[in-house]
């Protein structure tokens, strides 16, 4: 009898209870804003809103003091506690357009060349799987790419080794590299494109994105898959200065396989 009630009071803990929290996420100007990062910062709770800015999230009694952060290219960042959402129907988050100021990156007019940074091959049979924390949450690959004078981009490129023949939307982010990981953007371009879905690399042309950059900087694909998956990418074995992370709000952290196939094509 003790142990039956033991397990009672166990299942019935408040700890166990969750809250539905639903809405979407809008402009000031009532547009919807498609693929926002939506979460608790540097835990594993979190989703991106869907392409018509909606989303929800089941969240843990244990967490209603925390808040969430909401965050898209070229809008400021918005933190908004738990509590306030608790129990509010039709829930729209407004985020304020960012201001962002350009610093100019200089080209040489003399003749440019193309060439590979990063890591353009792999170890066979070694892999990086990873996938995202919850349902319809972000995973996310990165790499530091070194570069000693300034470039334009001209694409990026990702090895994937998983084969299940399914399109899904990527964004291509730049970051700075800040303290050993990944830092802020320093693109404000939200670059979402249509990756095909099967074994092989995949390449994604920014020719007409004009970016152009003079420090070391950090590029990553950020996989939005409408579901969980796992995804293995191709790696080399001895190739540092990799990074994941597998939610959005998330904790950068370096890969300890090896390095993740990634490179991109430049000018200069």
């Amino acid at each position: 009898m003790f142990r039956i009630l033991f397990i009672c009071l166990c299942f019935s803990s408040p700890l166990f209870a969750q809250q539905t929290i639903s809405g979407s996420v809008n402009t000031e100007k009532g547009k919807v804003i498609p693929y926002v990062n939506i979460g608790i910062k540097g835990s594993k709770m979190g989703t991106v809103s869907d392409i018509d800015g909606k989303f929800t999230l089941q969240v843990a009694d244990s967490l209603l003091n925390d808040a969430f952060t909401f965050s898209s290219v070229g809008f400021e960042v918005k933190k908004i506690p738990i509590r306030e959402l608790v129990n509010s129907k039709d829930i729209k988050v407004i985020l304020a357009e960012s201001v962002t100021h350009l610093s100019e990156v200089h080209i040489s007019n003399r003749k440019r060349k193309t060439y590979k940074l990063g890591i353009t091959g792999r170890t066979p049979m070694v892999s990086i799987p990873s996938s995202s924390y919850q349902k319809n949450d972000i995973m996310e690959q990165a790499r530091l790419i070194h570069v000693k004078e300034p470039v334009q981009i001209m694409n990026a490129n990702i090895f994937v080794l998983s084969d299940i023949k399914e399109d899904i939307n990527v964004r291509i982010n730049f970051y700075g590299f800040e303290n050993g990981l990944p830092g802020n953007r320093v693109v404000e371009k939200s670059i979402i494109r249509k990756m095909q879905y099967q074994k092989g690399w995949q390449t994604f042309d920014l020719t007409n994105e004009e970016i152009y950059l003079d420090k070391d900087f950090v590029v990553s694909f950020e996989y939005l898959p409408s579901n969980r998956k796992m995804i293995s990418f191709g790696a080399k074995i001895g190739a540092a200065d990799s990074y994941l992370r597998n939610n959005s709000q998330g904790t950068w952290r370096k890969n300890m396989v090896g390095g993740c196939s990634i490179y991109v094509t430049v000018e200069n």
